[in-house]
């Protein structure tokens, strides 16, 4: 009857000895396994809550500078450096381009913005005055001109509008 205790307490240690060798080969394995469905969870959540509306375009009298209005009507709270990663097309209809982003707005064709509300970050029902340089290629007075602003993560909103 001893040995048979014995025998069992040593049965239940290399069991015990299995199960853990086992949790700690497989918990690696199964935390990767969660990293992408996390990223991914994430990625669509930001895309869910962003949204944009172009709300208004004009051009100054010489035509060398478009101001384009655009508010956040998402829940993000947007951070300048993702507002920098955004892409701008504009041009007039079936010849637009991507006019890139420049801080200080010196680069023909090139944009910068403001946060018109003031703040750190672009919030929910603030606006944005994206100021396009386009000294080197003047809007035209009657063209009808398209424009595009993608956020950088894909949410966009687009306008034709005429000068």
């Amino acid at each position: 009857m001893g040995g048979e205790t014995i025998s069992i307490a040593m049965i239940t240690i290399a069991s015990v000895i299995c199960a853990a060798t086992f949790v700690t080969s497989a918990f690696p394995a199964i935390a990767r396994a969660q990293d992408p469905l996390i990223a991914s969870t994430d990625a669509i959540n930001d895309r869910m809550k962003t949204d944009i509306t172009i709300i208004h375009e004009t051009d100054s009298l010489s035509g060398s500078i478009v101001y384009i209005w655009v508010k956040n009507v998402g829940n993000n709270r947007i951070h300048p450096n993702l507002i920098a990663n955004s892409d701008l097309f504009f041009g007039p209809e079936g010849d637009f381009m991507r006019v890139v982003y420049n801080e200080t707005g010196s680069t023909s064709p090139g944009w910068k913005y403001t946060i018109e509300n003031g703040g750190d970050r672009w919030g929910q029902g603030e606006t944005i005055k994206v100021t396009m340089n386009m000294t080197d290629a003047p809007v035209i007075s009657g063209t009808e001109y398209f424009v595009k602003f993608i956020m950088y993560n894909g949410i966009s909103d687009e306008d034709y509008f005429t000068v």
